[in-house]
Order: structure tokens, then C-alpha cells, then sequence
């Protein structure tokens, strides 16, 4: 599968292999995606998510690629921040993104470009119906993401806010 391409970035789906190489730390990952990997990259929430997304392609090799996609610029070849899915889509043809972006990088429009373009795959060559999403209240950057790519609310528990984008 190639990656999904933008003005300003290349999204690359991760299969098993790639997966492992993160997780594991060494330059086998920046090899294979031929760009620069920052120290603090992955995030500690994507570290801890790591061993289950390969235990999830080695169960389900269908998991793929419903799980994490890398983020990198296509001018300096540098991995900025991740996005995907939390798993395959439901038997309704739902399927739930979630994203991350390094500190550096946000406010320039660089995760509503990856995740926009995530999403146009997902409408356009798989089932998926609905995209939905779970966001804090608080965490305005993501809220600004969401309303960008045209998600509408759809409610609120304590918190956390949750937003849903159907297929047109």
C-alpha cells in the first residue's frame, strides 16, 4: 500500500515489520521510511499502544491498515506525529480516528492535512460510513482540527466530547 500524499506530507500506513521497529528503537524504522525520526517521537501514549497494535496484526493481519499511519514532511523528511484509526471499522461501517502532532509542528495545518486525507481514503476505498472521534474538552487544538474537517459534535460526558463525520 503507498502512502497517502499531500502538499506537504507523505502518510504512511504501518505494517507489522515498521511497527516492530519503532517499538524496538532502533534505525531500521528511519530506514525504511527514509526520513529523520525525532528522540521525542513516539509519544508516550503511542509507546504504550505500540505492543497492542502487533499483537493486533499478529492476530488480525486485517488490522491493517486500521491502526497507526507516520507523519512526515516531504521537504525535509522529518517524521512529525501519527494518525489512524483505533482498529478496523464496525459492522455499521464506523471506524474512529485519532491523531497525535509534535509540540513544533502544530498550529501550521499539518495534522487537519493528514487527517483530511486519511479520511478521504477511508470514504473512498473502504466501507467506512462514518468517521468518529473522542476529544477532550479542553484540548482546543484538537477541537479546531475536528470543526475543520467538517465533524460535527454529537455529544458531550463529562469531559470529553465526542464528534462524528458521515460519508457524503
Amino acid at each position: 500500500m503507498l502512502p497517502l500524499t499531500t502538499n506537504r506530507l507523505m502518510v504512511y500506513p504501518c505494517r507489522l515489520p515498521l511497527l516492530t521497529h519503532i517499538y524496538l528503537g532502533n534505525d531500521h524504522a528511519a530506514t525504511e521510511l527514509d526520513a529523520y525520526i525525532p528522540a521525542e517521537w513516539p509519544s508516550e501514549d503511542l509507546k504504550e499502544m505500540i505492543p497492542y497494535f502487533i499483537e493486533s496484526l499478529q492476530h488480525d493481519p486485517k488490522a491493517f491498515p486500521w491502526l497507526v499511519w507516520i507523519i512526515v514532511t516531504r521537504a525535509e523528511r522529518t517524521v512529525i506525529g501519527n494518525v489512524g484509526f483505533k482498529g478496523r471499522p464496525d459492522k455499521n461501517g464506523q471506524a474512529e480516528i485519532s491523531y497525535y502532532l509534535l509540540p513544533a509542528y502544530r498550529g501550521k495545518g499539518y495534522m487537519q492535512e493528514a487527517a483530511a486525507a486519511l479520511i478521504s481514503w477511508a470514504f473512498t476505498a473502504t466501507p467506512v460510513r462514518r468517521i468518529v472521534a473522542e476529544c477532550d474538552a479542553a484540548n482546543i487544538s484538537s477541537l479546531r482540527v475536528l470543526q475543520k474537517l467538517g465533524m460535527r459534535l454529537g455529544y458531550k460526558s463529562g469531559d470529553m466530547l465526542y464528534w462524528h463525520l458521515p460519508k457524503k
